[in-house]
This record gives structure tokens, C-alpha cells and sequence, in this order.
């Protein structure tokens, strides 16, 4: 029984590492058509984009159905639903600012504080208070990203808007991280900081509990 079940779980951790590979090469493919102009292309991938996001829930059959349709409609009507090519970086934006966001309400503990938290599991009060600053800088990042990306649409070609959106969505959060990285060291000098690699390690660790306990208790809270 215990096999079984081991066997199910693989299986489905498969599947799902499976889905998400195929998702991120249908995203590069979206930038890539988005970047170049093509936009019947583009559309079309969006809509195999939204199918892979259903089969990631569980039911393969529907999301390769509805994948399969959805890029049949958005090919054929390109023209008639051009706004939809816009979504995906516009959705991706909005979703980092509320992911973020959504950790400041009042006696949650925010999201880059977790992250703090995995270096410093006694985290002095001074370092808490920096890193609720730094998770409402992320989210405003993101939302003026959002903004950026969704005011820029009406007036720049999709190869030009892409281009800028895709640079912008690199260059800004990265240099974020970057600068603030550096800044830490000055700002905190008397205390350990884990090297970018594992740094990055322990964020991925954080993501993934936050999106199944978005609304974790800060520790005095418990």
C-alpha cells in the first residue's frame, strides 16, 4: 500500500515537473514572438499557456483540450482579441506585487522577513523592521512595473513594448536585489550574510511555503 502510494506520488511529482518545463518553453516562446512582433503567434502560445496551467491542476485531458482550443481561437481571431497578448506580463506583474503585499497585513509576517528569518532565526527587532521596508519596496516594484507595462501598451508598437517589458522585468528587480544585497552589508555590518547563491536557495525555499502559507504568523503572533 505504502509502495503504491510512493509510486503515485513520484508519478505526480513528475507530471507536474513535466507541465512546468513545457510551461516556461511555451513562455519563452511567447517572448520571443511577443519580442519579434508576431503577434498571432504570441496570442496562440497564450492560449497553450492558459491549457498547461489546467493540466497543472490535475486533469491533463482538459488542459490539452482546452489548450488546443484556446490557441485555435486566439489564431483565428488574433486580430479580434490582440488585448490578450498583453496578459502575460501584465498578469505576472500584478501577481508579484500581490504575493508580496498580501504578507503585510497586520501580524503577518512578511515575506522578505522569512527569508531574513532563515539566516537569523532570532532576528533583531532593528533587521525586522528593515525587512518589512524592503517586502512593501518589492511589492511597489512590481506594481510600478505593472503600471509601467499597462500605461506603455496604447502607445508602442508589441515588438517595442515587449522588448522594453522584458527588459524592464529583468534589469529592475534585478538590480533591486543586487543593490539592496550590497546595501545590507553597510546597513548591517555586524551581522552574518549569506553568500547570492544561497541566498537565492533559501528565497526559493520561502516562495514555495508562502504560496502554501501565505498568511504565516510573525513569531510574537503565535
Amino acid at each position: 500500500m505504502r509502495a503504491a502510494h510512493e509510486s503515485r506520488s513520484r508519478h505526480a511529482d513528475f507530471r507536474i515537473r513535466g507541465l512546468a518545463l513545457l510551461w516556461l518553453a511555451l513562455a519563452a516562446g511567447y517572448l520571443a514572438a511577443s519580442a519579434s512582433g508576431h503577434r498571432a503567434v504570441a496570442v496562440g502560445l497564450v492560449g497553450l499557456m492558459a491549457g498547461a496551467l489546467v493540466a497543472a491542476s490535475g486533469r491533463p485531458a482538459a488542459g490539452l483540450a482546452a489548450g488546443l482550443v484556446l490557441a485555435g481561437v486566439c489564431w483565428v481571431w488574433s486580430d479580434s482579441i490582440a488585448f490578450v497578448v498583453y496578459a502575460p506580463p501584465l498578469a505576472a506583474f500584478a501577481f508579484m506585487a500581490f504575493f508580496f503585499g498580501r504578507t503585510l497585513r497586520p501580524g503577518v509576517e512578511p515575506l522578505i522577513t522569512r527569508v531574513a528569518r532563515t539566516e537569523h532565526p532570532a532576528l533583531p527587532l532593528a533587521m525586522a523592521r528593515y525587512t518589512r521596508a524592503l517586502t512593501w519596496t518589492w511589492s511597489l516594484c512590481f506594481a510600478l512595473l505593472f503600471l509601467a507595462a499597462l500605461l506603455s501598451a496604447p502607445v508602442l508598437a508589441l515588438d517595442a513594448w515587449s522588448r522594453w517589458v522584458q527588459g524592464l522585468g529583468y534589469l529592475v528587480p534585478m538590480a533591486l536585489f543586487l543593490g539592496e544585497y550590497a546595501y545590507r552589508h553597510y546597513r548591517f555590518p555586524n551581522h552574518r550574510h549569506d553568500s547570492i547563491p544561497r541566498l537565492i536557495l533559501s528565497i526559493v525555499a520561502v516562495i514555495r511555503e508562502a504560496a502554501a502559507k501565505p498568511y504565516a504568523r510573525s513569531p510574537k503572533e503565535r
